[in-house]
Parts: C-alpha cells; sequence; structure tokens
C-alpha cells in the first residue's frame, strides 16, 4: 500500500466517523505534502517503508521553507493520527511517527481582544448595512467563545432563546450547551426575527451573507478584519480565535470558575483551557485577595498562638 491510498483510506475512517470537512482536508493536506517530499526526494511511497528518519527531513523541509511554527506542528498531529490509526487499525506493522520529536513552539503571548476594542468594533459594526448581523455575531463570539467553524455553523434550530443557551456542535462532534448573556441573546433574537429569518426561512444557517447564503469561515474572518480595519485595531486582535481568549480572560476576571469555562469552550482537558488564559499579575493579585485562604481563615477567628 503506497502513501496516497493509506490518506485515502484514513480520510474514509474519518468519514465513517462523521469529523468535519475541515478536519478531512486537514489530514489531506499533510498528506499531499509528504507525497510531494518525498517525491522530490527520489524515496520509496510504500508506506511500510517510510522512516523516522524520512519524517525528520520532512519536517526540516517546512522548517527551510518558512512555515511558520503553529503550521510545523498542525503536520506533526497529522502524521501521528494517521500512522497511529494505521498500526491500530492494523495496516501497517510500525508507526514511524513513535519516537518523532515534536518541533518546539515558543512561548508567546497570545493577541486577545481588550473589552475597550471590543466596544470600538461594536460600535462600527452598528454603522453598517448589515449591522443586525454584524452586531449579533460580534456580541456571540465575544459572549460565548464558540470557534470559528462553530459560529460558521450555527443553525436557528441550535438557537435556544427562551433556555438562554446555543446547542454547538464542536470538534469530533461533540455536542455542548453554551449560555447566551442577555445582551447576546438581545441581539440574537433581533437579528433572527426582524434582518434574517423574513427575508430567508428555510435556510438554516444563523449567519448569513447579502445574497442569503451561509457565511462562511473565511467570511467571519474577513468581516471581522474590515471592522478592525476601519477603527485602526490590529487585525490579530479582531482574529476568531482572539475573541474565544477574550472570553476565556474575561470570564475568569468576572468570576468564572474554570471547570465551568473548560465546558463551556468545548475542551478535553484543563490543559487546553489552561493555553488560553493568559492573566495579567495585576488580575492574579485581585483573584488572591478575593480567594486568599489566610485571610478566609482569619475571618472564621483568631490567628492567635505561638509564633
Amino acid at each position: 500500500m503506497n502513501l496516497t491510498e493509506l490518506w485515502q483510506r484514513h480520510a474514509r475512517h474519518l468519514k465513517l466517523r462523521r469529523r468535519s470537512a475541515y478536519t478531512v482536508t486537514y489530514y489531506a493536506a499533510t498528506g499531499r505534502a509528504l507525497t510531494a517530499y518525498l517525491e522530490g526526494e527520489g524515496h520509496q511511497m510504500v508506506a511500510a517503508e517510510v522512516r523516522i528518519g524520512d519524517l525528520r527531513g520532512f519536517m526540516e523541509h517546512l522548517q527551510s521553507r518558512g512555515l511558520a511554527e503553529g503550521g510545523i506542528d498542525a503536520h506533526f498531529r497529522a502524521l501521528r493520527g494517521v500512522f497511529g490509526w494505521a498500526v491500530a487499525d492494523e495496516l501497517l506493522e510500525r508507526d514511524p511517527t513513535k519516537r518523532l520529536e515534536r518541533p518546539r513552539k515558543p512561548q508567546k503571548l497570545m493577541e486577545t481582544l481588550s473589552p475597550d476594542e471590543y466596544r470600538l468594533l461594536l460600535a462600527e459594526a452598528r454603522k453598517g448595512p448589515q449591522k443586525s448581523r454584524d452586531t449579533a455575531l460580534l456580541v456571540t463570539l465575544f459572549d460565548t467563545g464558540l470557534r470559528l467553524a462553530e459560529v460558521a455553523s450555527l443553525q436557528v434550530t441550535d438557537v435556544r432563546l427562551t433556555e438562554g443557551h446555543l446547542r454547538v456542535v464542536g470538534k469530533g462532534n461533540k455536542e455542548r450547551v453554551v449560555p447566551l448573556g442577555l445582551r447576546s441573546t438581545e441581539a440574537v433574537d433581533r437579528y433572527i426575527r426582524k434582518a434574517r429569518k423574513p427575508k430567508h426561512p428555510c435556510i438554516p444557517n444563523v449567519f448569513l451573507g447579502r445574497s442569503g447564503e451561509p457565511l462562511t469561515r473565511s467570511g467571519v474572518s474577513q468581516l471581522l478584519a474590515d471592522l478592525a480595519a476601519a477603527v485602526s485595531i490590529p487585525r490579530a486582535h479582531a482574529a476568531p480565535h482572539a475573541f474565544r481568549r477574550a472570553f476565556a480572560v474575561n470570564y475568569l476576571r468576572n468570576g468564572g470558575d474554570v471547570f465551568s469555562l473548560q465546558h463551556v469552550l468545548g475542551h478535553t482537558s484543563l490543559e487546553m483551557t489552561r493555553r488560553y488564559v493568559n492573566l495579567l499579575p495585576e488580575d492574579l493579585k485581585v483573584a488572591h485577595i478575593r480567594v486568599s485562604p489566610a485571610d478566609h481563615a482569619s475571618l472564621r477567628g483568631t490567628t492567635g498562638g505561638r509564633p
């Protein structure tokens, strides 16, 4: 079996598991890149003959092309996923990625949208021709921390305004309930009832383009970029993931707990949630004042006794 056949089988496996088209495309991109690299090096294309040295060479090739650390890490994860699955399904006897070193990603502070920047974007959105939609979109992103793919695929039947929450199908087709605040509930309700539903009652998606087609992920990203440019905010601060990080940080700043945050974000582990939260020193100080064990203990009695 050659590499192309291996990747095709893996794609069928993903589809049977009802993984998203985006996930299938993500793995396919790594398959094409690896195949092109090995062909260029004159290596064999037989899947069982791929060695760790071939994969190390592939990773070095990606670095030499100037691919960003995140892109290289994405290829690494795809390689691990495909070859690990192939061994588990007994298509291959050994996994060449088992001892493959994961590229180190430098620890950088991630870009985050500030509340002031959010207010500027919101004010700009309310001036535009699609003000009802754009306002609802901004408030939803800032109030829920939805992923880009989740907000683009959100359907009208997923919006439970009476209960005050959204039904969200996230990564791996995992379903979760995401609460809505009062302002986001009002904005989404206004958009659906007055602007969206009367014109396009048969289209399931919540957020639509001007002609009624579902707003794509690239469409959402471009809309946010245009609003950011209009108010002179760095584009990175208004990216969908910047909204997601802003939600996480402000959720904790406003008294939310990390376990509830993990559920709302759709993370499978607390470690994933921690990566989103870059609390500033002053945030940590305020949090410690609020929950200081020693201070709370002293409120219940004296701190007397021997020094």
